[in-house]
């Protein structure tokens, strides 16, 4: 439990960081939640027509970005928690994987989210998880 705990306050930061970059994508797309809705309806299959479906394909994409997010900063914990040895390596390592695993997900289900994600967004996502990661372990309630 304490891990946990560490985890998803060390992945709190790093969400707050990207989903502020995403919006700011999706300002710079002509729509502030277009990232987000762009990202639900890959999930939701839908066809974002409605003003319904739109809000809901964008509730899911903030849900799945902030989930996913959070799941970084557990992974980091759970990572750092076996050694103390190279804690910005360790974070490096989980920005990358981040990135990664996000450009393989738009490159495989393709549709709206590769015409608003580019693989320099996707890198620029993955470096500021990398060095938000360190910055949300400061704030963990607890060490290991």
């Amino acid at each position: 439990r304490p891990r946990l705990v560490m985890g998803i306050t060390s992945g709190i930061i790093p969400a707050a960081a990207t989903t502020g970059m995403l919006f700011g994508y999706g300002i710079r797309l002509g729509g502030a939640t277009r990232v987000f809705q762009a990202i639900g309806s890959v999930l939701l299959r839908g066809s974002g027509d409605s003003a319904g479906s739109s809000l809901a394909a964008t509730a899911v994409g903030i849900l799945l970005h902030v989930a996913a997010t959070l799941a970084c900063g557990v992974a980091y914990v759970a990572f750092a928690g076996e050694s103390e040895d190279h804690p910005i390596a360790r974070a490096i390592a989980i920005g990358a994987a981040a990135s990664a695993l996000a450009f393989v997900a738009v490159r495989t289900l393709a549709g709206s989210i590769a015409l608003v994600l580019t693989p320099g967004n996707l890198i620029a996502i993955g470096a500021v998880i990398a060095i938000t990661l360190p910055i949300g372990m400061r704030f963990a309630p607890t060490r290991l």
